[in-house]
C-alpha cells in the first residue's frame, strides 16, 4: 500500500512514479496497488492521467489499482470526471484489501459519492 500525502499536479505526478519504480523495482506494475489518498489535499488532470494509464498497465497484467479514502477537493475532482467507475474507490484500506482477497479480478467498484 502507498500512502500520498500533499498536492499532485503536473511538477509533482513524475515523482510518484519515479518513486514507485525505484520502490517496488521489479514488481511495479507486477503486483496489486492500493492507493490511499487520505492526505491527499490536491489533484489535476494530470494526476487522474497517471491513475488511468497505471490501472490500464496494471489491468493488462491482471493486477488491479485501488484507492482508498480521498477526501474534499480530491473527492469533488474524482466524482466530476467520474474516475470510480474506471478505478476503484473505497471508503477504507480493509475495504480495498478484502476485495483483492476473493481474487475476482477485475474488482467491481462499490457506490462513489463525490461528496462525504
Amino acid at each position: 500500500m502507498l500512502e500520498l500525502e500533499g498536492e499532485y499536479d503536473l511538477d509533482t505526478v513524475p515523482e510518484i512514479d519515479r518513486f514507485l519504480r525505484r520502490t517496488l523495482g521489479p514488481l511495479y506494475h507486477q503486483d496489486h496497488l492500493v492507493i490511499d489518498l487520505a492526505g491527499t489535499t490536491f489533484v489535476d488532470s494530470s494526476f487522474i492521467a497517471f491513475l488511468v494509464r497505471l490501472a490500464s498497465t496494471l489491468r493488462a497484467r491482471k493486477r488491479e489499482l485501488l484507492l482508498v479514502r480521498p477526501r474534499g477537493q480530491v473527492r469533488k475532482v474524482f466524482g466530476i470526471v467520474g474516475l470510480a467507475n474506471v478505478v476503484p474507490v473505497f471508503e477504507t484500506v480493509e475495504a480495498a484489501r478484502d476485495s483483492l482477497t476473493g481474487g475476482a479480478v477485475p474488482v467491481i467498484p462499490p457506490a462513489f459519492a463525490p461528496a462525504m
